[in-house]
């Protein structure tokens, strides 16, 4: 493992820039598809609950740009082989936008990004709310060019890059709503509906099967492509380190049944008290959410096993 140069902050900047396009993504799939149908009773909590998620959906934005450019120009120092402060030439990191995968990708993801800033500035309007989700998702799902299925040719590689692209925008409506359904269940406490913290948490947790389920089919496939057998799980750091992944993946699905199956219910009788174990048990898996993108980070900078378990 490559921690001289730029190795760490590479690492770092990936984790970082997956981190915040993920909670961008999953406040605006939480704000437009959970939030708004469940709060359209109730127009000024809604209100309210919309700054603070326009506020969340900036920062994630913010966080996505300044890490995305610090991304390019590490890939430059990088692709060029010159040291850090050698590769930030106007010629240098023209070339890696322009003629390399990673750079187009990278310019293309700029452009929706400055898209974004232009939505969340005009949020008040509907449209601007859904082409902001839209191109929220498009922004998270060309991540995919920009890894391992980004370098898979042939039909596999575009089933690679579709799995992997749907595998981003899974990871990022669980574990980025997180934090938004955090916020609900504070703007909700003191409603005089207790059933609207129920209804959110309810379509959440329809929101979360349907992201586990397609984070599994899509790991699978992952899996098979860039593992390729038991040994290559084993034998290889690439396989250990997703190993480890799937453990933690596994403890977040165990706070999410206990939330879904036991909490949930108890929210119209028993609120407070299951109001502050959501909370409590949301915040534990967003932590372990922002592990994973740890190890997505180092994952993306490793050989794939399957090059070296043979």
């Amino acid at each position: 493992m490559d921690w001289s140069a730029s190795g760490a902050p590479l690492v770092a900047t990936r984790a970082v820039h997956f981190a915040a396009t993920a909670m961008m993504i999953g406040n605006t799939v939480f704000g437009s598809l959970i939030a708004m149908p469940v709060l359209r009773s109730e127009p000024g909590r809604a209100a309210a609950l919309w700054g603070q998620l326009t506020q969340l959906s900036w920062f994630g934005l913010a966080m996505a740009v300044i890490s995305g450019a610090i991304w390019l120009m590490l890939q430059a120092a990088s692709m060029s082989g010159l040291p850090l402060h050698e590769a930030l030439t106007a010629d240098v990191l023209s070339t890696v936008v322009t003629e390399t995968q990673f750079g187009e990708v990278t310019a293309l993801r700029a452009g929706l990004a400055v898209c974004l800033a232009i939505c969340f500035v005009c949020d008040r309007a509907a449209t601007a709310r859904w082409l902001g989700l839209a191109a929220s998702l498009a922004f998270a799902a060309m991540l995919a060019w920009t890894g391992h299925a980004g370098a898979t040719f042939g039909i596999v590689g575009h089933l690679h890059l579709a799995a992997d692209a749907l595998h981003i925008l899974a990871a990022a409506a669980w574990i980025g709503g997180l934090v938004p359904l955090i916020l609900f269940l504070g703007a909700t406490r003191h409603s005089s509906s207790p059933l609207l913290a129920r209804d959110a948490v309810g379509r959440f947790s329809t929101m979360g099967i349907i992201s586990v389920a397609t984070l599994i089919l899509t790991g699978v496939a992952d899996t098979v492509v860039l593992v390729g057998s038991v040994r290559g799980l084993i034998a290889t750091e690439y396989g250990q380190l997703l190993l480890v992944k799937l453990a933690v993946f596994a403890l977040m699905l165990t706070f999410a049944a206990v939330n879904r199956l036991s909490l949930t219910p108890r929210l119209g009788k028993y609120g407070d008290a299951a109001r502050a174990s959501l909370v409590r048990n949301s915040t534990i898996e967003f932590v372990l959410g922002l592990v994973v993108f740890a190890i997505v980070g180092l994952l993306g900078t490793l050989h794939p096993a399957i090059h070296l378990a043979n």
